[in-house]
């Protein structure tokens, strides 16, 4: 499962979710991916020319925060900073398309609907609460597609054999709902719900 960074604090029961890479030792960190050390002996020990007043570390990719016995609520600010920007960061690439009626030609919108449902490419969608609206995340473009399903009605399309057309392509995978969220990921993405399939992928295989 791919991670989005590594946590190093001495907690076993620290509530990360498993997007993150958490261990106890600065040697089980993957050097690629961003790191916060949570507690001054984690600090002292793995950061370079360590200075208590400094908290980022750009030439070394890495954050470090007290641990709440030490100080609670920089434990919790800096926390929160820290998953925010790692977040953001990992998903600043990712690109959305709205399949837009109104603007886009005939032949456009043909192109990008048969594209959805029947493109061999693996793509992961999901339905928003009364079937009005679809994301479709393309894994390999790394871009969401929102199609409008009350829209297609309007212009005479079956939004239920639209649905039923995106389900039987075998390449195209349906999450039911965003519970594999916890609520700092979902204050951190927002309105920005084509975030949540990308999101996604860091809690799957794929």
């Amino acid at each position: 499962m791919q991670k989005l960074a590594n946590i190093v604090t001495p907690s076993k029961n620290n509530g990360f979710p498993e997007i993150y890479n958490v261990v106890s030792s600065c040697e089980d960190t993957d050097v690629n991916l961003p790191t916060l050390y949570i507690g001054l002996d984690s600090a002292r020990k793995c950061i370079d020319n360590f200075s208590i007043l400094k908290k980022y570390y750009p030439e070394q990719n890495c954050w470090w925060t007290f641990s709440k016995t030490e100080r609670r609520d920089d434990n919790i600010t800096d926390i929160e900073n820290f998953q925010e920007y790692v977040i953001i960061n990992a998903l600043k690439n990712t690109k959305y398309e709205y399949i837009d009626f109104i603007k886009y030609s005939l032949k456009r919108i043909k192109k990008l609907i048969n594209y959805i449902l029947y493109s061999d490419n693996s793509k992961i969608c999901f339905l928003t609460r009364g079937s009005s609206f679809m994301f479709i995340y393309d894994i390999k473009l790394n871009t969401v597609f929102g199609l409008s399903l009350s829209l297609c009605e309007y212009c005479g399309l079956n939004k239920h054999k639209i649905i039923k057309h995106v389900k039987s392509n075998t390449n195209n995978e349906f999450i039911n709902g965003t519970d594999f969220m916890n609520n700092d990921l979902k204050r951190i993405i927002g309105s920005n719900t084509h975030y949540i399939l990308p999101l996604y992928c860091y809690f799957t295989d794929k």
